[in-house]
Parts: structure tokens; sequence; C-alpha cells
């Protein structure tokens, strides 16, 4: 039998191709990872006393974590699928930086000078540096297994991005337990335990995520 033949017998009857249906396993993946880790939050670190009185700050750090996870998402999902390009999705990254930046800036213009150091470190050690690349963990680790599946082939890129994208998860995580609410301190200390999370992504994203 003919090659060409044997490929027309084995195309017989055979239906168009499903459409990989990962947008699903996607959301159950980052709910998992949330999950775990405001449980890890809850048990390891306690939530702060006063969250009844603190909801609206809280609320507000934790949608300021989860615009940053928003902000790397399109990211992530396009590096994940070989050869597609990046266009404004670096774009998208870059000016959420800016924009962080000048509301550092103006939030501290905004204190009076003695009040300002403290406004921007908190009064203390800005620990969230440490703790958010913790509490990104357990999302950073179920997105690298379920992304090596589709074969990427920028791999320390797409690292980076599942760990800024697992480390806003994080970040949502830890506004039950951070006791600092100034705008200055949260946008710096939060966006930088982000980048920790990226650059940590980066380097387990490189060698995870071989094929």
């Amino acid at each position: 039998m003919k090659t060409d033949h044997l490929i027309d017998v084995l195309a017989r009857g055979a239906g168009p191709a499903e459409k990989p249906r990962w947008g699903g396993k996607l959301a159950i993946t980052v709910i998992a990872g949330l999950l775990v880790a405001a449980l890890l939050v809850a048990i390891g670190l306690g939530v702060r006393p006063d969250i009844g009185a603190a909801r609206m700050p809280v609320m507000m750090k934790a949608m300021f974590a989860a615009l940053a996870a928003a902000v790397v998402l399109p990211l992530a999902v396009q590096l994940m699928q070989p050869g597609r390009p990046l266009g404004w999705r670096i774009g998208a990254v870059l000016a959420f930086l800016a924009i962080c930046a000048g509301a550092v800036f103006i939030a501290l213009m905004g204190e009076m000078p003695e009040r300002r150091w403290e406004a921007w470190m908190g009064g203390a050690v800005p620990w969230c540096v440490v703790l958010i690349p913790i509490l990104a963990t357990p999302t950073s680790a179920l997105l690298l297994w379920l992304m090596r599946a589709f074969a990427p082939t920028r791999l320390a890129l797409l690292g980076a991005a599942i760990g800024a994208f697992s480390g806003g998860v994080g970040a949502m995580a830890y506004a039950m337990y951070c006791p600092t609410d100034s705008v200055a301190f949260v946008v710096t200390w939060y966006v930088l335990g982000i980048a920790v999370s990226a650059a940590l992504g980066a380097v387990v994203g490189a060698r995870v995520l071989r094929w």
C-alpha cells in the first residue's frame, strides 16, 4: 500500500481536531493556588486582628495585587504557546510599572516630610518581599505543570511571567495579614515581592519547562 493511500485511509472518518480546553484548567489552577496561599496565611501567619474594621484597606490591597496579576496574565498565556508574538503585552507590564512608580511618588509627596519614611517602609522591615514569593509557590508550581504541556520555547521568560502572575496571587492572600495600609508601602513592596517571584520563576522555569 502506498504511503499517500495509507494516510487517506487513516484520515477517513476523522473529525476536526478538538481545541484544547485550557481556559477552564487555568481558572481551576489559579483558584486552587489562591486557596492554598490563603490557607497558608491563615495557619502560618494569621489574619490581622482588626480585619473587620480594616476590610476596605484589605480589599484595596487585594484588588491591587489582582490587578498586577491580571496585567501579567496575557503575557504568560501568549508565552506558553510557541511562536506567538508578544506585542502590546510587554508594553502593558511596563506601563503598569510606570504607573506604580508615579503612584508611589505622589503618595509620598502627599505625606508630611517627617512621615514619608514611615509611610514608605511601614515602620518595620517589609517582610512582604519574602512572604509574597513564598505564598506564590503553590500557584507557580501548578502553572508550571500546566503550561509545560504546551511545549513552550521561551522558557525563562515564561517562567518569569508565571512567577510574576503567581506573585500577584500570593499578594492577594498576603493582604489578609499585612498590617500596613499606606499606598507608598503597598505599591512599592508588593511590586518588589512580585518582582522577586518573577526572578525566581525565570530560574526555575528555565529548568522545569524543558521538554
